[in-house]
């Protein structure tokens, strides 16, 4: 594509189908877990045939190395769309767990764990999933500062916790624990992060 030019219409549909192909590996990672993930799955989720998914993605490799590119990329969105919609009367705890859930939990969240888990043993993979997760958590971290107005070291502890939390919950959710028990453990963590951020 040449640069500054808009699409054609055979471009945009290259990259409609490429986004649903990157979108059905998500759905696929948080619904039947990374080993389970395969090609003709990913392929029947986002509805497109096998030729055309082997025009974007020739390996289960090279798919789930974009993928690792577009999950950090929806995650970006959710936190995005979670700082449009804050409340302005909420404590910083509920701000903070508010924020850090957007990106780190629920299928987004899932499919992070999975592939965390999934390609610990893949140097390559390994190594561009930890590089665009930690920029996604320095933009986390910067967002969180502009809402909580306390002395960054106190919120850096506070926001390490609760990522951790997080993840950990999501982890649960995924082993089968109640979803109403890690709604009252975050709660309960946003209140003790009020008294740690306050």
């Amino acid at each position: 594509m040449v640069s500054g030019l808009p699409p054609n219409k055979h471009q945009e549909k290259s990259l409609r189908t490429r986004a649903l192909l990157l979108d059905a590996a998500i759905e696929s990672l948080a619904e039947v877990g990374y080993a389970s993930a395969s090609i003709a799955d990913i392929t029947a989720r986002a509805g497109v045939t096998r030729g055309a998914q082997l025009h974007h993605f020739h390996t289960r490799q090279e798919l789930f190395a974009q993928t690792i590119e577009h999950l950090t990329q929806r995650q970006r969105e959710a936190l995005q769309r979670r700082e449009r919609t804050l409340s302005g009367e909420a404590s910083a705890g509920q701000v903070l767990v508010e924020l850090v859930t957007a990106p780190f939990a629920g299928k987004l969240g899932k499919a992070a764990v999975e592939l965390y888990v999934g390609i610990a043993n893949d140097k390559d993979l390994r190594r561009s999933m930890l590089r665009v997760q930690h920029d996604l958590t320095v933009e986390l971290l910067d967002a969180c500062g502009r809402f909580i107005e306390v002395p960054r070291e106190r919120l850096e502890s506070a926001f390490w916790l609760t990522i951790n939390l997080v993840r950990g919950a999501t982890l649960d959710e995924m082993v089968g624990r109640d979803r109403l028990r890690r709604t009252q453990v975050l709660g309960d963590w946003a209140r003790l992060a009020d008294s740690l951020l306050g």
